[in-house]
C-alpha cells in the first residue's frame, strides 16, 4: 500500500539486475498516492507484468498469498517494494532454485555478510520473535532466518491458506507445510525504510498476530508431519 516513492525505484533496479526471465506480480491493497496509477502504466508496457488489486487492506500474509496464486512462473521470488529488501539477491536466490533447492531464503542471520544495522528495539524484537518461531516450529530450524520476507521457492509446494487469516510471515507456513523440502539459505543486509511507512501493526497487536500466526502455522506442521 503506498509505495510510490519506492516501487518506481526497485522495479528499474529488478529490470537493471535480473539475469532471467521474469514476470512482475504486483499486489495493491488500496493505494491512494499513484501507486496504482504506476502498476496499471507499467502493466500496458510489459507484457511479463501483471497484477492483482485489492478492495481494502488485507494482511501481507493474504497479500502475499494472493500473488503467489496469480504468479505463473516455475520459481516465486517474493520481495516487499520498500527497498528493504535488496533485489540484487535475485540472482543468487534463482540460482540455488535452479540447483535442485525447494525453498531459498535471504536470511539477515546467515553469517558476517548479513550483518545488519538496524533500530537496536526492532533488532530485538525480531530476534525473540525468530527464537519463538524455532522453539515452536520444527521446520523453522531449517533456516537461519524463518521470519524472512525474502525468499523464492519452487511453485507447486503445499500451501494451505485462509484467506481469512491475519499474518505476516508467508514463509513460516511454506516451512510448516513442507517438511521434506530442501532449504538454502543465502545472507543479505536488511536495510531500513527510508521512504514510506511501515505496514507492520505494532506494540500488542503486533504480539497477537503473531503468536496466532505461529500457532496456526504449528497446526498445520503437526497436520503434515510425515
Amino acid at each position: 500500500i503506498n509505495e510510490i516513492e519506492n516501487l518506481p525505484v526497485l522495479v528499474k533496479k529488478i529490470e537493471n539486475i535480473a539475469n532471467f526471465n521474469y514476470q512482475l506480480v504486483f499486489v495493491d491493497d488500496g493505494s491512494t498516492d499513484g501507486t496504482r496509477e504506476f502498476i496499471l502504466d507499467y502493466c500496458k508496457g510489459h507484457s511479463n507484468a501483471k497484477y492483482v488489486f485489492n478492495d481494502s487492506k488485507r494482511s501481507l500474509l493474504i497479500a502475499d498469498f494472493v500473488g503467489i496464486n496469480n504468479a505463473d512462473g516455475k520459481y516465486i521470488i517474493k520481495l516487499d517494494a520498500d527497498l528493504q529488501h535488496p533485489p540484487e539477491k535475485i540472482n543468487e536466490i534463482y540460482d540455488n532454485l535452479k540447483k535442485g533447492y525447494d525453498i531459498v531464503v535471504a536470511s539477515r542471520y546467515k553469517n558476517d555478510d548479513a550483518k545488519t544495522k538496524r533500530n537496536p528495539v526492532r533488532g530485538v524484537i525480531s530476534r525473540v520473535a525468530e527464537f519463538l518461531a524455532k522453539l515452536i516450529l520444527k521446520n523453522a530450524k531449517k533456516t537461519s532466518d524463518p521470519l524472512s520476507g525474502y525468499f523464492g521457492f519452487k511453485k507447486g509446494l503445499n500451501l494451505p491458506i485462509n484467506e481469512k487469516w491475519r499474518g505476516y510471515k508467508i514463509l513460516l507456513f511454506i516451512l510448516s507445510a513442507n517438511p521434506s523440502a530442501e532449504v538454502y539459505d543465502v545472507p543479505y543486509v536488511f536495510l531500513e525504510r527510508v521512504k514510506g511507512e511501515s505496514k507492520i501493526a505494532k506494540g500488542i497487536d503486533y504480539i497477537r498476530i503473531y503468536l496466532t500466526e505461529i500457532f496456526l502455522a504449528k497446526r498445520i506442521e503437526i497436520r503434515n508431519k510425515r
